[in-house]
């Protein structure tokens, strides 16, 4: 697998002010991938949306509203195989992305497992929202402080990053800010 694009070496050597050597571009691109992977985990959301349609599939509870991974476009909803007319879909939030419900209008999601398929590009976003790549950018080259002089460290994920400077720590913690506020909570 390889990185989204949440942020770039380019962000990178701008935001630490240094050229990395090319030598080090594999690394840097393993440190972005795992990065992502750790601001997905963190947040339990996807910030750039399929470029593509996708399936996913859902439990039905017999009721009229269903909650769905975040959504930039959904094509199709299906109830036990069967296609549901658009006039009875309501998406929701109605006047933005991403949509995460859906409500029958009439009708319900009759109860059983994975009987629910919705067809759409499923993702937070069609392009990293930009605090997003910051956080990406400030993770990553937090990875690339240790063995220089470095004060502390904290672990994110499974990675421990260091910053030589007092705005490295202002911009993790601003980082770790960032993220609370796009974390998706599921009950």
């Amino acid at each position: 697998m390889s990185a989204k694009g949440y942020t770039s070496k380019t962000a990178i050597e701008n935001y630490i002010l240094k050229t990395i050597d090319p030598s080090f571009d594999l690394q840097i691109a393993e440190y972005i991938e795992g990065v992502e992977k750790v601001i997905e985990k963190l947040t339990g959301r996807n910030f750039i949306a399929d470029s593509a349609s996708g399936k996913r599939l859902y439990d039905g509870d017999g009721s009229p509203i269903l909650l769905i991974d975040d959504a930039q476009e959904i094509t199709k909803v299906e109830v036990n195989d069967v296609e549901v007319d658009s006039a009875y879909i309501y998406k929701y939030p109605a006047n933005k992305t991403p949509k995460n419900k859906i409500v029958l209008s009439g009708a319900y999601f009759s109860s059983g497992k994975q009987n629910i398929t919705i067809t759409g590009k499923f993702g937070y976003s069609v392009s990293v929202p930009m605090d997003i790549k910051f956080v990406a950018t400030v993770f990553v080259a937090g990875l690339l402080q240790p063995g220089q002089k470095t004060v502390r460290s904290e672990t994110i994920g499974n990675y421990t990053v260091a910053y030589d400077n007092e705005k490295g720590w202002a911009d993790f913690a601003r980082a770790q800010d960032i993220l609370k506020t796009y974390k998706k909570y599921t009950f």
